[in-house]
């Protein structure tokens, strides 16, 4: 006679409870940022809360995936719901991955007056195929800060033909509504204490914890920038969304709050996926915005938060300034695609120097766009290791040159009217 469906459930908890302990007991670990954590008795393809310990399952852990992803590309972006724009932007964009390469440049968000689309344009006779702007300055005190025009210029360029990405410096939670620009930071690792927060991710038994003030708090900032996306989606323009970027910092030492080093006990990277899963939920069930195609740039395998969340990979690149080799980076491009089990298109979401467009497709890192970091030190033409477009510090002009010109790549004249 079969055991009754409660006695069967005891069972597989008891069966999981011995196979958690029998791992522990024989000291199988996984080692994410130095840190080992056990392996999980269950295997939900991720980090788990198990038996009030925190654990990893076998085939998440990074020092076990060392091959690409066998599961096929999804045909269509992870939420069902996606507008007809957004749907068709994600179709043309898995049709172009592996044959291009779409040229993209970071906006200057805290400098209204410089235009980095016609820095480009002036060095090249071209221009970027996809803008990315930043949220950093939205509900800080001051209607006259830089910044805060940054929806208004997505707008604007969406209306030539061009691609939207939009990244996210989240200032302060706790802070937000009430502090001038300049109180409330995002660092969580800087030299310069005056530079950080102490926001933590709230995080109880496994969950974010709901009853806790930064709770609330993380919701505030997530429908504050969800008003711009939805002004963004009334005017029907698809954002290329990157929250939470470099998450993992440098190996895990945490540059922004979001990927901070915890005395909780609680794992980094776990604490990071709860906030995007969370952050999904509310934006696309809460909000209703179905105009967004979400790219992870936790820079980390360790840090994925699910293929069902994830409709591309990305990573950022900065090399050192003697680095004019203007290499594919293939090795990172691996490492980025073997983060998922499902086939996701990669990015270069942020660069210094842009992969030479030849290397590109001699050594197979398709990368589906680049998008290089914006200037900071004045005028055009100054060499300047602040200035990640103008002057010659890391491409060179004749660089510039033979990568917007090039076959492969995508600027805005040849982009499709999506």
């Amino acid at each position: 006679m079969p055991p009754s469906p409660v006695a069967a459930i005891k069972l597989l908890a008891l069966s999981a409870m011995l196979t958690l302990s029998a791992a522990t007991l024989a000291g199988e670990t996984c080692t994410v940022n130095g840190k080992s954590w056990p392996l999980c008795g269950g295997d939900n393809g991720g980090w788990s809360f198990e038996n009030g310990q925190y654990c990893v399952a076998r085939n998440f852990c990074p020092a076990n995936r060392t091959s690409a992803p066998a599961i096929a590309t999804r045909a269509a972006p992870v939420d069902a719901k996606a507008n007809p724009k957004t749907r068709a932007i994600y179709t043309w964009l898995r049709g172009i991955w592996g044959k291009s390469i779409i040229a993209g440049q970071t906006d200057l968000s805290w400098d209204d007056t410089i235009d980095m689309a016609e820095r480009v344009h002036a060095d090249t006779g071209k221009y970027p195929a996809l803008m990315g702007f930043d949220f950093m300055d939205y509900g800080m005190n001051g209607t006259a800060l830089s910044g805060q025009h940054q929806t208004e210029e997505a707008i604007a360029f969406a209306n030539k033909g061009g691609l939207v990405s939009f990244h996210w410096h989240w200032r302060d939670p706790s802070l937000l509504k009430t502090a001038r620009v300049n109180q409330a930071r995002f660092y969580a690792h800087e030299p310069d204490a005056d530079k950080n927060t102490s926001f933590t991710i709230p995080v109880a038994n496994g969950a974010l914890d709901a009853n806790s003030p930064a709770y609330q708090q993380i919701n505030d900032g997530i429908d504050l920038v969800a008003v711009q996306l939805k002004r963004l989606a009334d005017a029907n323009v698809t954002v290329l969304w990157r929250p939470l970027h470099e998450a993992s910092g440098n190996n895990g030492d945490g540059w922004f709050w979001w990927g901070r080093a915890r005395a909780d006990g609680v794992p980094q990277a776990y604490a990071n996926i709860l906030l995007w899963r969370h952050m999904y939920e509310r934006l696309v069930k809460v909000h209703g915005l179905h105009n967004l195609i979400w790219v992870w740039n936790g820079q980390d395998p360790a840090w994925y938060p699910g293929d069902d969340v994830v409709d591309i990979a990305s990573v950022d690149i900065y090399d050192k300034a003697d680095n004019k080799t203007y290499g594919a980076q293939l090795a990172k491009y691996r490492q980025t695609a073997q983060a998922s089990a499902e086939k996701k298109p990669i990015a270069l979401s942020e660069n210094s120097y842009i992969p030479d467009p030849d290397k590109i497709r001699a050594d197979g890192a398709w990368w589906l766009w680049f998008m290089t970091w914006n200037d900071g030190a004045g005028p055009a033409g100054v060499s300047s290791p602040n200035n990640f477009w103008t002057g010659e510090y890391f491409n060179t002009a004749a660089h510039k040159r033979k990568v917007y010109h090039h076959p492969n790549v995508i600027t805005l004249d040849k982009l499709p009217r999506f």
